[in-house]
């Protein structure tokens, strides 16, 4: 089963997207940025890799974004092939244009979504990133 990571400080959203995401995904939780890259460092020294990370930007400490880069750069030093990258997906209350370009152009992210998350809304993103096929 394919991996997925949902990083957020708020314990609520950390619940409600493992619930909509555990049919699909061996899902963990991370509740700062730090832990996040902890885990990510993790999965990949135990060759585990997260398919999915679904990463929130607001938050204490270090935020989403920063986290982001972080990963691109940890995977880039890593020599991940871009097709084999983890697909990361920004949930975010923020839906400012220059907040969601930053997010992709800057930074690296696969997808946008805000705030707050529908299931339908969710399932249609992870077939557009090829992560689920609800059509077999």
């Amino acid at each position: 089963m394919k991996r997925c990571l949902i990083v957020d400080d708020e314990e609520t959203t950390l619940y409600i997207l493992k619930d909509m995401l555990e049919e699909y995904f061996e899902c963990e939780m991370a509740k700062s940025g730090d832990a996040a890259l902890c885990s990510f460092d993790l999965a990949h020294m135990l060759e585990s890799p997260y398919s999915l990370i679904c990463l929130d930007i607001m938050m204490p400490g270090m935020d989403g974004l920063q986290v982001l880069k972080h990963i691109r750069e940890a995977e880039n030093a890593l020599v991940v092939p871009p097709d084999q990258e983890a697909k990361v997906m920004i949930i975010s209350s923020d839906a400012a244009h220059t907040t969601i370009l930053k997010s992709f152009f800057d930074c690296g992210a696969s997808s946008y979504l805000t705030k707050p998350i529908n299931r339908k809304k969710m399932i249609q993103e992870l077939m557009t990133l090829n992560l689920i096929n609800l059509r077999q």
